[in-house]
């Protein structure tokens, strides 16, 4: 039988996570999860155990081998795959540098294409209030353009991301929240250069 640091490197490992970003995820030092592995996580706090038991998408009764009821399958992490939590929105590979990702979250495989690139982006502001709220992950596949009435992440005159309903008219862009307190944003003829789409919007995860 396999220990509680051993199942932790397993699921690390399938999780494609270095030990470095498991342990910003979860909010510890490398060193943390150095020791987790070795066989001290009987000294892991309450908190962390619980984060790290949603990062890695298991239990904590899992990681601490607790037996479970025999009607419970064991989650199958093969299906899964680590999608890169991004601090901000900038253009090409460089909103993948090491200093812009800020954790990692966990989505079925079958809910994106391999040939294409994905982020997810935090929610921040309410202006698109109720379809998305405060703390919601979102998930962009990351693309130059988006079709007329999509959501998408897109950068205005090349500063941080926002997430915007994005209309395009004759010889305009119009940026919409869905919150009514805040009003559309056009942008006409040569203003249009200013808009850069980043991606679109996939699907949002709302956690409790």
């Amino acid at each position: 039988m396999s220990t509680p640091g051993e199942r932790i490197k397993q699921l690390r490992k399938e999780h494609k996570m270095t030990q470095e970003q498991l342990g910003d995820v979860i909010g510890v030092q490398k060193a943390a999860i150095q020791k987790y592995e070795k066989g001290t996580v009987q000294n892991i706090k309450r908190a962390s155990l619980i984060k790290l038991a949603e990062v890695l998408d298991t239990t904590p009764e899992y990681i601490l081998g607790w037996n479970t009821p025999n009607n419970i399958e064991p989650f199958n992490t093969d299906e899964m795959v680590s999608i890169p939590i991004i601090g901000k929105v900038a253009a090409g590979i460089s909103c993948f540098a090491e200093n812009n990702i800020v954790g990692y979250e966990s989505i079925p495989k079958s809910d994106i294409s391999p040939s294409e690139q994905y982020a997810f982006l935090r929610v921040t502001g309410d202006s698109m209030y109720p379809i998305f709220m405060e703390d919601d992950l979102v998930l962009i596949r990351i693309q130059s353009s988006v079709d007329s009435g999509s959501y998408a992440a897109v950068t205005i005159d090349n500063a941080d991301g926002v997430l915007k309903r994005v209309v395009y008219g004759k010889d305009f862009i119009e940026l919409q929240s869905v919150n009514p307190m805040y009003p559309p944003r056009r942008f006409e003829k040569e203003e249009i250069t200013r808009i850069r789409v980043f991606g679109v919007v996939k699907e949002s995860k709302r956690k409790y």
